[in-house]
């Protein structure tokens, strides 16, 4: 992969450190974009090759466009997008401010589809790419406490979809990668209140044994993402659907 580039959303903590680290081993030059240039930092001095740390509001159109511009410029092509940033606060809906569901469907849907929107104009320029969308098994059971969340993600599967049909024939390959539980997911860390709102909501539901896993790491998720973009041109991994298992040793 010597030379070929990718742009990972949301890069700063998390899972999208995780994938950002995995593709730079891989041998990708990478770019990081979110909105914490402190945090997009440290995942770069972590990256054993070129990472390229842009801090950017993906809600934003304009500063969208500049982050990719910026990318080019260092970079000079584009490979690989990965969809990663996205906010997935739990709250109850009919307590919920407006701006709560309102940052939850622009970070989850509209900033991938604006991303995206420039991915596709520079993968053209190199006779094609992948773009990656990282999604949620709770789109085939919305949670309580996370139906806006499952709602616009369920609305970025259809995108996927869209994006598949519209440029399959510029080799242009989309896959959507729905996880389940995350180790050490920000939910927890940056919001526990809303973590145990999120649990709660599942008892009452009867749901907690239905969606309590042992949890994915990002290492183990970024892996198969990595060789799903790696894989021949003349294959396509279109869904990916992984959670975290404990065999019989545990």
């Amino acid at each position: 992969m010597s030379g070929k580039v990718a742009i990972v959303t949301g890069g700063g903590q998390g899972l999208g450190r995780g994938i950002a680290i995995a593709l730079s081993e891989a041998g990708f030059r990478v770019a990081v974009l979110g909105r914490t240039l402190s945090k997009l930092e440290t995942t770069a001095e972590l990256c054993p090759g070129e990472c390229l740390p842009v801090a950017c509001d993906l809600i934003d159109p304009d500063q969208v466009r500049a982050a990719f511009a910026k990318v080019i410029e260092a970079y000079g092509r584009l490979d690989v997008l990965v969809n990663n940033a996205a906010s997935y606060a739990a709250f109850d809906l009919t307590e919920a401010r407006d701006e709560q569901i309102v940052d939850v469907v622009t970070q989850s849907l509209i900033a991938p589809m604006f991303c995206s929107r420039q991915a596709v104009i520079e993968m053209r320029k190199v006779g094609g790419g992948d773009i990656v969308n990282i999604s949620t098994q709770s789109v085939l059971t919305p949670q309580p406490t996370m139906i806006v969340y499952s709602a616009a993600k369920g609305g970025l599967d259809v995108f996927a979809q869209g994006l598949r049909n519209e440029f399959r024939t510029e080799n242009i390959r989309v896959l959507t990668v729905q996880v389940g539980v995350v180790s050490n997911s920000t939910l927890d860390t940056a919001d526990p209140e809303g973590a145990a709102k999120y649990m709660a909501g599942l008892q009452r539901a009867g749901l907690e044994k239905a969606f309590v896993f042992p949890g994915s790491t990002p290492a183990d998720i970024a892996a198969s993402i990595v060789h799903a973009v790696t894989a021949p041109r003349n294959t396509v991994i279109e869904d990916i659907v992984i959670r975290g298992f404990e065999g019989p040793e545990g």
